[in-house]
């Protein structure tokens, strides 16, 4: 028999220190209605699929980089079916949970899972790869005290940006970001860089209208906030480094979020799935984050 996204997990899958997603939809946001944990300000959902030894170094820096700052963090580390044993590296790490789905189903899937058991009062995710510095989520952070807006991304097009990515991952980001833009006209420049915070009474309105389970996940979330109304994110800058483990996103995968991009708008203007969600406050646009919001993170500062 065949697991399906909405198939019960299997407990015998389960490392030690971890859990596996639990039974039931995994679509349901029910957690993320409760009041946020008090002492825990930012959730971290770091999904992976087979990343091997690269894992336990890319998730010790988040946590370490929060520890430092005096964040009160945690880290939720989702397997998305990986079946080379990586989520046993990360025995040990304080303040890092590990939730194992049993089959692969992709990122969104995987973010799903990590989001219905976040409890901090912002919740985020940053890929396992190591391309992204972590220190991007402290900026991120002091970006969303400052203003309170529904989320702060990573854009790649904003000014203070540098990208260590190859030509070829450039020219499909320009397509794509072409596309995306043609498509839907969200205000939002940078839909797929994978380090993104939300605020979470927003995450919670807008995940249950939510279905697409690979990397078209990020898009769904912007183009269901635009349809409810919300458009107060913050465009942040983001340094792209070299990767620490190898990419998921072959060539088979970039069609994939094509034709789920199409999917997408096919939801949105024919079968109008995305009406009636609604988030208790919607404040006015912030475009992008101004440089003084980074002075404060050395790492970042040194750009602006």
């Amino acid at each position: 028999m065949t697991t399906t996204l909405f198939s019960a997990a299997t407990a015998a899958t389960a490392p030690a220190a971890a859990t596996t997603a639990p039974n039931g939809r995994v679509f349901d946001a029910v957690r993320l209605w409760s009041p946020a944990d008090a002492g825990v300000e930012l959730t971290v959902v770091v999904p992976f699929y087979n990343p091997g030894m690269a894992l336990r170094p890319t998730v010790k820096r988040i946590a370490t980089s929060l520890r430092d700052a005096g964040v009160g963090y945690e880290v939720i580390a989702v397997s998305d079916g990986s079946t080379d044993g990586s989520e046993h590296t990360l025995t040990g790490i304080p303040g890092v949970r590990v939730i194992t789905n049993p089959v692969n189903q992709g990122k969104g899937a995987a973010l799903h899972t990590g989001f219905a058991a976040a409890r901090g009062t912002w919740v985020g995710f940053i890929d396992a790869d190591g391309d992204i510095d972590p220190a991007h989520l402290l900026q991120y952070l002091q970006v969303a005290r400052t203003s309170n807006p529904a989320g702060v991304y990573a854009d790649k097009r904003h000014h203070l940006s540098t990208s260590g990515a190859t030509g070829f991952r450039k020219l499909i980001s320009i397509v794509y970001s072409t596309l995306v833009t043609l498509l839907f006209l969200l205000g939002v420049r940078d839909s797929q860089t994978g380090c993104k915070i939300f605020r979470r009474d927003v995450l919670a309105g807008l995940l249950p209208s939510l279905r697409e389970r690979r990397f078209a996940f990020d898009l769904e979330f912007f183009v269901a906030a635009k349809a409810a109304g919300i458009r107060d994110f913050v465009g942040a800058p983001v340094r792209l480094e070299q990767r620490t483990a190898g990419s998921t996103v072959g060539r088979s995968a970039i069609v994939r979020t094509i034709r789920d991009t199409f999917t997408i708008y096919t939801r949105l203007h024919v079968r109008r799935q995305y009406r009636g969600v609604t988030v208790p406050s919607t404040p006015a646009p912030i475009a992008e984050a101004a440089p003084a919001q980074f002075a404060t993170v050395p790492q970042l500062a040194e750009a602006a």
